[in-house]
């Protein structure tokens, strides 16, 4: 007597209220903000002869999730978007930045076990539009260091528990749609209108509070470490450092 062999339960990719259409959307309006980010600042600079600054920015996120009971920064994820710098100062070492980016952040942890129930393998995607505001101040035209913070709405999320084998606690308690936190930021010119920079940022506000066991609950917060490139437009050329 033959038996028919089981289909394997199918992953349960669950997301937010936010489905692909509203993420297409808020993709356009993401657009459409960055074009008229960029063309205020433009016009603005033929108006009052201020000089400002243009940014495109892109590179990789390496995340993880405080409060989730995991360790490492195991999560991998893109970053990028466009920004403007205005010089503040005599000298214009000082500089407002203001960003609009796209930022995947997460956790992740590889299947530890081979069971039909358990695996202990656990994957978190986080997909945000994200706002960075902060000042910087720039020595010789080379370094750059930066301090701020930033605004983040979620567009999407996706978790999966136990390779796909348990329901996902996002269907019990979501991630909060708002995201808040602090940045740090090092970049350094390396050629001409070209600079690569790492920045640090961590929530200040719980995107979600789970519960393990009846005496184990956790505030949730992002942290990401990210590698970016940014080729910065109408920056004027590296000064001499005298004595060279």
């Amino acid at each position: 007597m033959f038996h028919s062999i089981p289909e394997k339960r199918k992953n349960i990719i669950t997301f937010t209220s936010l489905n692909i259409e509203h993420i297409h959307t808020a993709l356009n309006r993401l657009l459409l903000h960055s074009i008229f980010l960029i063309s205020f600042f433009l016009l603005t600079t033929t108006v009052s002869g201020q000089i400002f600054k243009g940014t495109v920015i892109a590179g990789g996120n390496l995340t993880q999730v405080e409060g989730d009971r995991l360790k490492g920064w195991s999560q991998f994820g893109f970053t990028g978007g466009v920004g403007v710098i205005m010089p503040i100062g005599k000298e214009q070492k000082w500089g407002i930045n203001l960003e609009t980016l796209f930022s995947q952040k997460g956790s992740f942890q590889k299947k530890r076990f081979e069971s039909d129930l358990l695996t202990d393998e656990y994957r978190l995607r986080l997909n945000y539009f994200e706002v960075p505001l902060y000042v910087t101040f720039t020595d010789k035209d080379v370094l750059t260091f930066g301090l701020g913070g930033y605004f983040a709405r979620l567009a999407s999320a996706r978790e999966e528990e136990h390779s796909g084998k348990q329901d996902p606690y996002m269907d019990t308690v979501p991630f909060n749609d708002n995201d808040w936190g602090f940045l740090i930021d090092v970049r350094i010119r390396i050629w001409q209108h070209l600079h690569v920079g790492v920045r640090y940022t961590q929530s200040l506000m719980s995107i979600r509070e789970r519960t393990f066991f009846a005496d184990d609950t956790r505030q949730q917060k992002n942290q990401v470490i990210a590698v970016r490139f940014l080729f910065i437009f109408n920056e004027g050329k590296r000064a001499k450092v005298q004595g060279r």
